[in-house]
């Protein structure tokens, strides 16, 4: 395989692990913690995964050495710093939902 494919792959890898990071994150917080977010779970969904981009290019420049230390697995093997990404999709659901005045869902 020439270098260029396997490039691609692993931006395609870092672009499915961040979507899955914001999928679980809104997940969270539409149906175990049955919040009211704006645009439901796909309006969630979307802040999530911004919030995850957020946390893990920031988190990740902030505290690199840090996390490279603790947690060699999850920053060096995978190639994505999976807790600085979930860190940032809770933190901007948490924002998102806030700014909804922190309303339950309403149950059907």
């Amino acid at each position: 395989m020439s270098e260029g494919f396997i490039s691609f792959l692993k931006v395609v890898k870092v672009i499915i692990l961040y979507l899955g990071l914001g999928a679980l994150a809104a997940a969270y917080f539409y149906h175990l913690k049955r919040r009211d977010l704006f645009g439901g779970y796909i309006g969630g969904l979307v802040v999530g995964v911004i919030g995850a981009l957020i946390g893990g290019f920031v988190i990740d420049m902030l505290f690199h050495d840090i996390v490279t230390q603790i947690l060699l697995f999850l920053t060096e093997k995978i190639g994505v710093n999976l807790i600085a990404g979930l860190v940032g999709a809770y933190a901007a659901l948490y924002i998102m939902n806030r700014l909804n005045h922190d309303r339950e869902r309403k149950k059907y």
